[in-house]
């Protein structure tokens, strides 16, 4: 039997779209999906789990491709900084590769994966949007294979106006049992232009009050103005509730303590993906406003759990003596209350429109609250929500006039096992109007 070669690639065109369209929430679109995540590695794919302390013969049984992933660069690199040195040979397990950021950055999409398991071969990842255009692509590590491994542990990333790509990293291998923390967490920013890391600071010991703080360090909010010299880093701290504040002008950090960093204990009785338990995560995102004066914002942020939004002015906490002033803990505002089951990993704010956009794991949905509106559960409007398609929104972040979104189902990996034969990590997109037109968060 003879088949058109076009009508072949049209067949798998239209196949291509239905799966896509089966798949779109409301206005967002699905862009990816994985069964289990796979790897670029210098153009060899890496699909199954791969052990350094097997001999070659068992070695060819195993695999095809002839890679061989060796610690032997001692000379590079203290060992510190080489995380792989202490999986016992696993290079990579592939059940244990969980994606939990995600950011589009022009025609690169980043994916961190932070090391809560052994086997992950890099922190932090990339797909090239132009090129990949499969369901499921392979993840290549930035900046390479070999400058990845200066990376412990990475949840989330943030890019700034001046082309550079901030994150911290935890430094800890954050095992269930035997953690190790190999490197003091840092802030890590790396050139976009030239795929250099350009700044690592670590943070001071006034920073980290806790053994346990590392972490509670999942993501990091850059507040930049027209000088990109004079940018400042907010990174919340969920464990041991607080805000380290980094000025990259000064090269400095210090640390905000207040009650609305903590978590909420009415809201801490969580039911995802099929699993009931308690968390008591505090402060976990922090999203900007335009300036309201002179260079400082709105900085609207909530705990974990917690169904409830707070505020301060960037003016606050740029200023590493304002905790002294006794009247401190009255700048910070109560802004209300989200409703039910609206705990939020993380939000963002679109500029253009003043709608701030929520990640919530709490009911599955993507939700929005024009903030020209006082905050109430009615002002707030579920965009989409599916309890399998959207099972833990981990990230959220607007780029642009763009939404983009990742969903995990973490507590299913956590607490019971993943299905490996079905698609448990997905991401993301909808443009803005497009998801807020109709709604209480629309802007005419």
């Amino acid at each position: 039997m003879v088949v058109n070669r076009n009508a072949m690639f049209f067949l798998l065109y239209l196949f291509n779209m239905a799966v896509s369209l089966e798949n779109n929430l409301g206005g967002f679109k699905e862009v990816y999906a994985w069964k289990q995540m796979t790897y670029d590695i210098n153009g060899i794919e890496v699909l199954h789990d791969r052990y350094s302390d097997i001999d070659e013969s068992e070695r060819a049984k195993r695999q095809t491709d002839a890679v061989y992933f060796q610690n032997d660069d001692e000379t590079e690199q203290p060992a510190t900084s080489r995380p792989n040195e202490d999986e016992s040979g696993r290079f990579f397990i592939q059940y244990n590769n969980v994606p939990m950021g995600a950011e589009r950055v022009g025609n690169r999409l980043f994916i961190a994966l932070p090391r809560r398991r052994y086997g992950i071969p890099a922190t932090l990842n990339y797909i090239d949007l132009e090129m990949q255009k499969e369901r499921s692509p392979s993840l290549k590590p930035y900046p390479d294979v070999f400058r990845a491994r200066s990376l412990v542990s990475v949840y989330r990333t943030r890019a700034d106006s001046c082309g550079r790509l901030w994150m911290v990293d935890t430094g800890l291998l954050e095992l269930p049992v035997n953690r190790r923390q190999l490197l003091t967490p840092g802030i890590v920013i790396y050139d976009l232009n030239t795929d250099q890391q350009i700044l690592r600071y670590s943070l001071k010991e006034s920073d980290l009050p806790s053994a346990s703080t590392p972490t509670g360090l999942a993501s990091i909010t850059v507040d930049i103005s027209d000088n990109c010299d004079d940018a400042y880093a907010y990174i919340p701290d969920l464990t041991t509730y607080g805000i380290i504040v980094y000025s990259l002008r000064d090269n400095d950090s210090w640390r905000l303590q207040h009650n609305y960093f903590s978590y909420n204990p009415v809201a801490g009785n969580l039911r995802i993906a099929g699993e009931y338990f308690q968390w008591s995560d505090g402060i976990f995102s922090i999203t900007l406003s335009h300036p309201t004066h002179s260079t400082c914002r709105e900085a609207y942020f909530h705990p974990l759990i917690s169904t409830q939004e707070f505020s301060v002015s960037t003016c606050v906490l740029k200023n590493r003596t304002a905790s002294s002033d006794r009247y401190f803990f009255d700048k910070f505002s109560f802004l209300g209350d989200r409703g039910e089951n609206s705990q939020s990993t993380m939000h963002d704010f679109h500029n253009r429109t003043g709608v701030v956009f929520f990640s919530d794991i709490g009911r599955n949905a993507i939700s929005c609250w024009n903030t020209a509106k006082s905050l109430s559960p009615a002002a707030v409007n579920v965009l989409a929500q599916d309890d399998e398609l959207l099972s833990y929104p981990a990230d959220l972040h607007v780029t642009g006039d763009e939404v983009w979104v990742i969903a995990n189902r973490l507590p299913r990996f956590g607490y019971s096992r993943l299905n490996t034969d079905e698609y448990n990590f997905f991401i993301y997109k909808g443009h803005v109007q497009r998801l807020i037109y109709g709604t209480g968060c629309a802007v005419y």
